[in-house]
């Protein structure tokens, strides 16, 4: 962004409206006598920019700004800035959307001041903010550098120059952050202080005082309640256990009435109940015979039938993928024929292109050689005629000798020219040779310098790239190591899950002595193997029942050590691998079995599972001796045949024993085999997924200070690429160069000239020749003209047969070029069908998927269908099994109210003997109770009642209220307690206190840190920014005074706070101090620290006014040519007087004064 127009109405000096327009975006000079308003246009920007010191722009209160202060009818100042924002890159923010951004500001002689950004009026603080957030604070200018900065930095002190390096650096910010959090800790310790005093002073001795009396206040208070609760529990007790007493017989009686009521009315019932439960045992067997066998039977049939459907889809299903994958095959092998073709094609495509560039110069050559029989027979005619220099240019023979004596002499000149020219180069090597070593050697020495740095220029470059390309390995391991991390979670989740809602599928003990080897214990039978196909897992699990909880181990000893050492909740059972013995069956008996049922419908159980080799005897134990059945009646004929003579289960989980008995029904065991096979998948994929997540971590740790690399690899590059450029200009400006190059030059003239000084020679000779060769022909004439004819016709001769020749070997060529046309049409057609045959395969796959993905529904209906059958059959079942179950209770029910009614016969004698005695008792424990209730009162009553008196000793109670009371007697003399009310209140002021002062202490040892965490920043920040300058500072003093160097000194080497200081050398000689140089050097001195620093943190826009007062022309230029050159990026308006700076403007503002207001003409300078 940069200014684009200025227009300036009423401010100051201009009375009258006046515009500059097309300022440059870079170099822009003002210039004029004194007085006619050079410096107010630099004071109407500052003004628009919202300037509030008016001392900036030279004036007291706002009316100053006013023309002639309002006294010439003039009353209100605007200016107006128009800025051009078409670079987006340095546009301020919410403004990226306009190309140009109008800012006025107007004053009037009352109060009157507004502000307007495209003619919309805004307040102050919105112009600060547009320009803060360009780094344009106008109130704190850096951008703009009067005379008077340049003056003040030669008398600065190596302090006041570090200031400025934190001032560009911004590093100030962490200055006032110090100094506000030290005036805080110095608050804190001001705090404790009065806090520990108040502690140690007031509180403490306070505490100590009443400590004492306190023990003995509790002493007496714990005495009394202890004598007053055994007094009163002396009574409560004598209360409660007469009233227990009386109680307890009146409860007897009653009891015994109600005992004896229930007995006549259970009697009763029973008789009842039995009518009844004869009645429901008929009807329940009813019930069971329907729905145990016509309604089971049914949804059996059901569920076969869709789960034949079911199967009948999925053949159709796996058919349709079968053909869909002959399909891609047959696409794969043609489009493998098409790219064979295609490469045919191509080859019988380049024959023809080469046969074509063959045929052109076949072409050419024909042509070559009609046009060389036309001459030829051209120069026979020309002989016949009987001339016989028909080879020589046109003309005579004398005309020819006397044009080639002209050439002759002429060359003979050129030669001599160049003979003389030659010399006097010599001569001026020879000059040079002076001091030509020297500077060689110095020559030398700078390029083996800049190879270096450019060597180490590549490799810091090379460094960076490489650490960035790893920089963004480290940001995709990232994403991947949260996604992993994620996925972990999740499977981590999973696994608690399984683990809280199956505790009983793991074995958690406790080690039984220290490095006990825990592979000796194997783990749950039911984690150790795994069905082949899981509609066998009712079987399975029925026929292993509560073997499934068993846990292998290694040896007895082990399971031994592990029952000693740990309590389980539960019964656990061992199998020592070591002491189980098992068998498996018996060939033949697998084959009797399979030969009853089918050996697509009996399977040996150990034939159904999976299971690792060191587990066999195990998985043999629980599964080696029992057959699975598909179907009941397979299961029983298998299992009653004497050939057989095993144990049988069907998929249904019913069992068939050899002894001769059946278990079925509804199975209450619980299917966990697919869950634990499901969860050890999920293991599997979490230890896998845990893995690969520690390997991205590792990567990622080992990349942790990457982006600080990057960052420092950065600086790094930067640094050395400055230094590059330095030593490049060194280099290419210095005199060794230049005296180098100088001297190659020469001698590249010299070997020029010597070469064309050969030429010359050789053409002279050359002339020489011809002119003797023809004054030769002019005597042999005859015999030349004979020689010349027979050679003529030789030479016609070979002609004619080359002609003949390739025209026999074009004919033969044709006949192939031919060939090929047709051979490429044949595969032209051949690719054309194989595309459509291709089109046709695709095609049919796609109808194939269609119709998979139909299937794949149907496929998905039935297999809902299969489960709503299979819900509907095994519900059936548990109906019948609930029908029987009832059917045995109420058997069982009927023969129990039998044996009832017999029992209370015999009880009814009893209690009649019994209720008489009670009676008497109660009567004499009534009397008792009387005395004692009128004795205490209702609240004590209500209390005895509540207490329990299981352990109480009456005796020990008696002898113990009696040393209490003396006790009691002898603490009452001694203590107050009225001295101890505000004892608490003391201890807890205390508490809060220590608590406030252990706040203060820890916020004082974290604002500790963090002051210290800031001064590291501030001086690693300042570091880096002196470097920057000092690199700057170096190259602006250097374009501006050749020959010379500047630097930024640290007073301190260990520590940069300490400040900095200048240094200036000549010609490689540094200076003692800076008085040492003229008034001008100083000022450039000055001039190069200040552009150095604007360099470091650059603006848009910078003004300087007359900041070239104390430099002579020269300086001058040199300063405009290194603004040129270095602020390409900004644009600079300087007011200056002098030729030499806005000479090298690109736009040149000049004022004058006329009648009585300024005026301002514009000029475009030359640009380079």
């Amino acid at each position: 962004m940069h200014i684009k127009s200025l227009v300036i109405d009423g401010f100051k000096s201009y009375g009258k409206r006046v515009e500059l327009n097309d300022f440059d975006p870079e170099f822009n000079a003002i210039t004029g006598l004194n007085g006619t308003g050079k410096s107010n246009i630099l004071d109407a920007i500052c003004f628009t920019l919202g300037i509030s010191a008016m001392n900036t722009i030279r004036a007291s209160t706002m009316q100053d700004v006013i023309y002639k202060s309002g006294q010439a009818g003039v009353h209100t100042a605007t200016v107006t800035i128009t800025f051009d924002n078409r670079d987006k890159s340095r546009s301020a923010p919410h403004y990226t959307h306009n190309d140009e951004i109008v800012i006025s500001r107007e004053v009037g002689m009352g109060s009157k001041n507004t502000y307007r950004i495209n003619g919309l009026t805004v307040p102050a603080k919105k112009i600060m903010d547009f320009f803060n957030s360009l780094q344009m604070n106008v109130n704190n200018p850096h951008f703009i550098i009067m005379q008077g900065r340049i003056t003040k930095v030669l008398n600065m002190k190596p302090i006041e120059i570090l200031s400025m390096i934190e001032e560009a650096a911004g590093t100030n910010m962490y200055e006032s952050k110090k100094r506000s959090l030290e005036m805080t800790v110095g608050k804190k310790d001001n705090k404790l202080k009065e806090m520990r005093d108040v502690a140690d002073e007031e509180i403490l001795p306070t505490m100590e005082t009443i400590e004492k009396e306190k023990q003995m206040l509790e002493e007496l208070n714990m005495v009394h309640g202890q004598l007053r609760i055994l007094k009163e529990k002396l009574d409560n007790w004598n209360y409660v256990q007469l009233m227990k007493m009386v109680n307890k017989l009146s409860e007897d009686l009653k009891k015994l009435n109600v005992l004896k009521q229930d007995k006549e009315e259970l009697i009763e019932t029973s008789k009842n109940q039995i009518k009844a439960m004869e009645e429901q045992i008929k009807q329940d067997e009813e019930l069971l015979k329907i729905n145990g066998g016509t309604n089971l039977n049914k949804l059996k049939v059901k569920l076969e039938e869709i789960e034949k459907e079911k199967d009948k889809v999925q053949l159709q299903v796996n058919a349709c993928k079968t053909n869909i994958n002959v399909e891609v095959k047959k696409i794969k092998d043609l489009e493998k024929q098409i790219n064979n073709s295609k490469k045919g094609y191509e080859a019988k495509k380049k024959e023809m292109e080469d046969f074509n560039k063959m045929n052109a110069g076949v072409e050419e050559e024909n042509e070559k050689n009609t046009n060389d029989l036309d001459e030829i027979d051209k120069k026979i005619r020309s002989l016949n005629s009987g001339n016989i220099f028909g080879d020589e240019d046109n003309g005579s023979v004398q005309e020819n000798i006397n044009k080639y004596n002209l050439e002759l002499q002429n060359q003979q000149t050129e030669n001599q020219q160049c003979a003389i020219k030659i010399d006097g180069l010599k001569k001026k090597l020879n000059e040079h040779l002076t001091g030509m070593k020297e500077a060689q050697k110095t020559y030398n020495i700078q390029m083996a310098q800049l190879t270096a740095k450019e060597k180490e220029y590549e490799k810091v470059k090379d460094e960076y790239i490489k650490a960035s390309e790893a920089l963004n390995q480290h940001h995709n391991l990232k994403s991947s190591r949260d996604n992993l991390l994620r996925e972990v979670r999740n499977l981590s989740s999973k696994t608690e899950s399984f683990e809280s809602n199956n505790p009983s599928l793991f074995f958690k003990y406790n080690d039984p002595r220290p490095n006990f080897d825990r592979r000796k214990v194997h783990g749950l039978i039911c984690r150790l193997f795994t069905p082949i196909d899981f509609r066998f897992e009712l079987a399975l699990t029925t026929l292993a029942g509560g073997k499934l909880y068993f846990i292998v181990v290694e040896d007895d000893t082990v399971g031994k050590d592990i029952l000693e050492t740990n309590k389980f909740s539960s019964r656990v059972n061992f199998i020592p691998l070591s002491k189980i013995k098992s068998n498996s069956l018996d060939p033949k008996i697998i084959s009797r079995a399979q030969q009853i049922g089918g050996a697509d419908q009996v399977f040996p159980a150990m034939s159904l599972i999976k299971y690792d080799k060191k587990h066999l005897k195990a998985i043999q134990w629980v599964f080696g001796q029992a057959f699975i059945c598909t179907t009941k009646g397979i299961a029983e004929k298998v299992c009653f045949d004497q050939g057989v003579n095993k144990h049988c289960f069907t998929l249904e989980g019913d069992h068939f024993n050899p002894s001769g008995s059946l278990t079925g029904g509804a199975n209450t065991q619980r299917l966990i085999l697919q869950s634990i096979a499901k969860q050890d998948e999920v293991s599997l994929e979490l230890q896998a997924k845990k893995a690969e997540f520690e390997k991205v971590d590792n990567s990622l740790q080992a990349m942790h200070n990457l982006q600080e690399k990057v960052a420092q690899l950065k600086d790094q590059q930067i640094f050395v690429q400055e230094e590059l450029e330095k030593i490049r200009s060194d280099v290419h400006l210095g005199q060794p160069h230049q005296q180098v190059t100088e001297f190659n030059k020469i001698n590249q003239q010299i070997v020029e000239l010597e070469s064309k000084l050969a030429e010359g020679k050789a053409n002279e000779k050359n002339l020489q020749k011809k002119i003797k060769d023809l004054e030769n022909k002019m005597k042999n004439a005859e015999n030349i003209l004979k020689k010349q004819l027979s050679d003529a016709e030789k030479t016609r001769k070979n002609i004619l047969e080359k002609i003949k020749k390739n025209k026999t070997e074009y004919d033969k060529k044709k006949n192939n070029y031919n060939k090929l046309e047709l051979e490429i049409k044949d595969l032209t057609g051949q690719m054309q069908e194989e595309e459509n045959q291709l089109v046709e395969l695709n095609v049919e796959k796609k109808q194939l998927e269609e119709k998979l993905l139909t299937l794949m529904s149907e496929l998905e209906i039935a297999d809902d269908k299969c489960k709503e059958a299979s819900k509907e059959y095994e519900a059936q079942k548990e109906i019948a099994m609930q029908n029987s179950n009832a059917i045995q209770e109420h058997k069982y029910l009927y023969k129990k109210l039998m044996e009832e009614i017999s029992t209370g016969q015999v009880n009814l004698a009893e209690l009649s003997s019994e209720m008489t005695k009670v009676t008497n008792g109660s009567l004499a424990a009534q009397e008792k109770f009387k005395d004692i209730d009128k004795r205490l009162p209702d609240e004590q009553k209500q209390m005895a009642l509540k207490m329990d008196f299981i352990n109480f000793k009456s005796e020990e109670c008696n002898r113990s209220v009696n040393e209490l009371q003396a006790r009691y007697d002898q603490l009452a003399k001694v203590v107050d307690p009225g001295k101890l009310n505000n004892f608490h209140k003391h201890i807890q002021e205390y508490k809060r206190l220590q608590k406030k002062l252990e706040t203060i202490v820890k916020d004082k040892i974290k604002i500790n840190e963090i002051i210290e965490e800031l001064e590291v920043k501030k001086r690693l920040h300042l570091q880096h920014a002196s470097n920057r300058v000092n690199i700057e500072f170096g190259k602006i003093f250097s374009s501006v005074l050749p020959g010379a160097q500047a630097r930024l000194k640290q007073t301190n080497v260990d520590d940069i706070t300490a400040g900095l200081e200048i240094c200036v050398a000549f010609n490689g000689l540094w200076k003692e101090s800076l008085e040492e140089l003229s008034g001008g050097q100083r000022s450039l001195v000055a001039l190069s620290l200040v552009l150095a620093m604007l360099l470091f943190n650059p603006v848009p826009l910078y003004i300087l006014d007359e900041v070239d007062a104390a430099l002579d022309l020269s300086h001058t230029q040199n300063i405009g040519k290194m603004l040129k050159q270095h602020f390409k990026q900004s644009q600079f308006i300087v007011v200056s007087l002098k030729d030499g700076m806005f000479s090298n403007a690109n736009v040149l503002f000049r004022t004058k004064f006329v009648d009585g207001s300024s005026a301002v003409t514009r000029t475009t300078c030359n640009q380079t």
